[in-house]
């Protein structure tokens, strides 16, 4: 019985919390407020991340990422070969759409594509260098998207450990349940 008495606690605790949260929503819900404070986050998010102007080129991408993607994809290359456009697709989702919230719709407005279908600058150009360029490192190298590359067997397998590791704010995360010793636990 005694065991039960941290427990008991502690399940108070998160139900007060609750309860907090879920008042501050109502009253937001009935003056309107919180979708002025979600707009007001994203937008200084956005403020932070992205310049106001373009920035000058830099090597951003580590030639590693791009080794990666061909392997997993079982293509021939990169060396001396022209990439593909289809990698432009993959690093919006890899990078720009898992960096921060509605990054990769900024982008395309401030950098639409052109007529031919590439673009007219590269979107890391439009990072800010204080905080976008440094948490673009830090996603790509520092934060392991290329370290999940290279332990992913294949395509699929790297997109899994992925949206794990980095969701999308679009997509919902799919977790592994297993049973053991008749306990439902998480994989």
């Amino acid at each position: 019985m005694s065991q039960q008495i941290p427990k008991t606690r502690n399940a108070l605790t998160f139900l007060s919390g609750l309860g907090e949260v879920g008042i501050i929503g109502l009253v937001d819900e009935a003056t309107g407020y919180q979708e002025i404070r979600a707009k007001r986050a994203l937008a200084t998010i956005l403020e932070k991340f992205i310049a106001k102007e373009l920035q000058p080129w830099t090597r951003t991408f580590p030639y590693e990422f791009y080794q990666q993607i061909f392997r997993l994809k079982t293509w021939p290359g990169p060396d001396g070969a022209k990439r593909p456009s289809v990698i432009g697709h993959y690093t919006n989702d890899i990078v720009y759409e898992r960096i921060a919230p509605r990054v990769l719709d900024e982008l395309k407005k401030r950098n639409p594509s052109q007529p031919g279908g590439g673009r007219k600058h590269h979107h890391h150009r439009w990072f800010t260098p204080d905080l976008g360029h440094p948490k673009l490192k830090e996603h790509l190298i520092d934060a392991a998207v290329t370290a999940l590359m290279r332990a992913a067997p294949n395509w699929d397998g790297f997109k899994r450990s992925l949206q794990r590791a980095f969701p999308t704010s679009n997509e919902n995360i799919s977790l592994s349940f297993v049973t053991v010793r008749g306990a439902l636990t998480y994989q």
